[in-house]
């Protein structure tokens, strides 16, 4: 049969389930715009400029339930969507780059457009395609799907030359896409070692980075468990709800938010998901990250990207995953909800511990700034009066009891019932008296 590579180009854009285009059409993919806006299934998106596309793209990725499409002219589109192209991959971010490009056959020189689009790309991409022959359009397509989407995700770009994509050519069939099989599950050993590491913490924490985004329920369900305090990378912010009483914010350590710091203070076990322990969130790689770390990421090139402790590299699991977070195991692949459930309950709480270490901290504080200021604090006091001062302490209090208590509060059922306690405050009420 005779089809134009454009509509060739269609057929295996439907058939990956891609519903929507970004890009700006052009002499070199007139004829792909034409079968695009005759799709029932695709919707192409006009844009002004190709870099506001592939942020588009990327955007449409992470948010969305297909892979964000670019459709762009060669040279000049691929150079200004090279931005977005570069932070999705730089963030692990699927994405399929189809280019039109200049005639394959002509062996003339000085085209329009004529430049290497693929040396130009190639430190941003996970792979690139020409496409020779329109029987090559159907498979290269799903090849690059498979590519952009398997293992850490990225963006992957295919060339389709003008005098293949708008014109007629022969094929022999036109085959349907076929997904690939479930990814066998993890070492049952290595996920029973980490499971056996976070219950017999004294103070697990959780890391979640962009990787954790899938398995959202799973790691509050985790946390709650634990009662281990939560904190994320800044492309993780929504791996966790912020609204959640475990979530202390972005990373941790002395450049992290003080409920961070104070929740993640005798941290002895560190569960981190899906991130690089790259600059931003470690800050400057200053996180104190403890010895015992279980790190899981689809990535095994991240796992010597992070700054441990001395002698921490012999407590370090590490378990690398082919797919998304959020694929489960089998079953015996890990410790049973029970058991875990009994090795929680034993564990001991520590909130009012945070609580009064947070109370030191602030009245330690208080001391420099008198020190260093005595006039101001003078005037402040003279104009507050002591009434005013009771009043600012008492809300300075009330602030770190909520940070000291915070990552505390969603204690799962199992262990406030082993402790005889009613509920997380009562608890933290009675260990902030003891003596």
């Amino acid at each position: 049969m005779k089809k134009t590579g454009a509509a060739l180009a269609r057929f295996a854009l439907e058939q990956l389930g891609v519903s929507h285009t970004f890009g700006i059409p052009g002499v070199h993919n007139t004829e792909l715009y034409d079968e695009l806006n005759a799709s029932p299934s695709i919707q192409p998106v006009l844009v002004t400029h190709e870099c506001g596309a592939a942020f588009m793209a990327d955007a449409f990725s992470r948010t969305g339930s297909s892979i964000g499409t670019l459709v762009i002219v060669p040279a000049a589109g691929v150079t200004h969507a090279a931005s977005g192209i570069g932070e999705a991959g730089l963030d692990g971010i699927p994405m399929l780059i189809l280019s039109g490009g200049i005639h394959s056959e002509s062996g003339r020189h000085f085209q329009l457009h004529d430049i290497d689009q693929h040396a130009l790309l190639a430190p941003i991409t996970k792979a690139s395609f020409r496409i020779l022959s329109h029987a090559e359009v159907i498979p290269t397509l799903y090849e690059a799907y498979r590519i952009a989407t398997g293992g850490e995700p990225g963006p992957v770009f295919v060339e389709l030359p003008y005098n293949i994509g708008n014109f007629l050519g022969e094929v022999e069939e036109m085959p349907a896409f076929v997904a690939e099989p479930p990814v066998p599950p993890l070492d049952p050993a290595l996920l029973r070692q980490a499971a056996r590491l976070l219950v017999d913490a004294r103070q697990p924490g959780l890391f979640l980075g962009w990787g954790a985004m899938g398995a959202q329920a799973e790691l509050i369900q985790l946390a709650e468990l634990l009662a281990a305090p939560v904190c994320t990378t800044l492309q993780g912010l929504s791996a966790f709800p912020a609204t959640h009483p475990l979530h202390v914010g972005m990373g941790f350590g002395d450049y992290a938010v003080p409920a961070a710091a104070n929740a993640f203070a005798d941290c002895d076990c560190l569960l981190a998901v899906g991130t690089r322990f790259a600059e931003i969130p470690t800050g400057s790689y200053s996180m104190p990250v403890p010895a015992k770390l279980i790190h899981l990421d689809i990535n095994p090139q991240v796992f010597a990207g992070h700054r441990q402790q001395p002698g921490a590299r012999s407590g370090v699991v590490r378990v690398q995953r082919r797919r998304a977070v959020a694929d489960r195991p089998g079953p015996g692949d890990s410790l049973q909800p029970q058991d875990l459930h009994r090795a929680a309950a034993a564990q001991p709480r520590r909130a009012g511990r945070n609580h009064r270490r947070g109370v030191r901290r602030h009245r330690e504080q208080r001391a420099v700034c008198r020190r260093h200021h005595p006039g101001d604090d003078a005037g402040r006091r003279g104009q507050a009066g002591a009434g005013g001062r009771a009043h600012r302490l008492q809300q300075a209090h009330a602030l770190h009891r909520g940070r000291g208590q915070g990552h505390a509060q969603a204690l799962h059922p199992a262990r406030q019932a082993a402790r005889g306690e009613s509920g997380a405050v009562a608890a933290g009420d009675r260990l902030r008296s003891a003596p």
